[in-house]
């Protein structure tokens, strides 16, 4: 990693840039400091014991949580003061420990919203330029198909969301993000009240989705899934970050031996 911030370890550019973020939660610091680069076609493990910080920084890149001071940079643009939905319109797209679909909605309808959402539209556009708007819809449903055959879920297109498993939810989750194109996708604990064998099909498809040459920044608190999916790692800790580098790397750091064993 370059110290003028101009590109990661490898020499790419970094498609996601945090430079020194502070967040206040609570009158504490719940991040202090954090900064860090990652590149297209990279995934990023950001782990630590609980309280570290790491869902208030996923929080703030996401646009959920305003930081106190620091700047987050997409692409080189600072998009640290946008709103969370123009940070989705510009490439940032996330997953939440909770998942969010909608149960009353079936599959390919919670895929065509997410599709749809993401391009915006207007009572201009829908009644001036009905064409346009038809091709959108037809491009995003044939996209909600690609993806719904792409994670073996197609035989579930109409099973609403309140019929699905947690598992099941979660891969749906995952394929809304995918219907806005991003280029940073941030998972939060995505394999929580996930049935082994699911998991195992998501850590695929997150290899999948970085060889796509999208950026994966992931919080997961089981290490396998760390370990197998991973290609760098942030330990973080009270706020801060402890260690950097490969999985391997920060396990036998004495910080990050300390933080999660004492």
């Amino acid at each position: 990693m370059s110290v003028d911030g101009t590109a990661t370890t490898d020499g790419a550019a970094p498609v996601l840039e945090v430079r020194d973020l502070v967040v206040n939660y609570g009158g504490a610091k719940a991040v202090d400091g954090v900064s860090f680069r990652a590149a297209r076609g990279e995934v990023v493990g950001i782990v630590g014991p609980n309280g570290a910080g790491k869902s208030s920084l996923l929080a703030a890149i996401g646009g959920q949580m305003q930081p106190s001071t620091g700047t987050i940079l997409l692409d080189g643009r600072d998009v640290t003061h946008d709103a969370a939905y123009r940070r989705a319109r510009k490439g940032i797209s996330r997953t939440f420990q909770d998942t969010s679909e909608f149960a009353r909605m079936t599959v390919f309808e919670n895929l065509l919203v997410a599709g749809l959402g993401h391009l915006g539209g207007s009572l201009w556009h829908c009644t001036f330029h009905p064409a346009r708007q038809a091709r959108r819809s037809e491009q995003t449903g044939e996209r909600a198909w690609q993806l719904l055959e792409r994670f073996e879920l197609a035989e579930l297109s109409d099973a609403y969301g309140a019929e699905l498993s947690g598992g099941q939810r979660r891969l749906v989750e995952v394929m809304r993000c995918l219907m806005r194109d991003p280029s940073v996708l941030l998972l939060d604990e995505p394999t929580v009240g996930v049935a082994q064998h699911l998991s195992k099909q998501l850590m695929g498809e997150y290899r999948k989705i970085r060889d796509d040459g999208v950026c994966v920044v992931i919080i997961e608190h089981v290490l396998e899934v760390v370990e197998q999916v991973c290609d760098r790692v942030i330990v973080m800790d009270r706020g801060t970050v402890i260690a950097e580098g490969t999985f391997a790397e920060v396990m036998r750091a004495n910080a990050v031996q300390t933080a999660y064993f004492g």
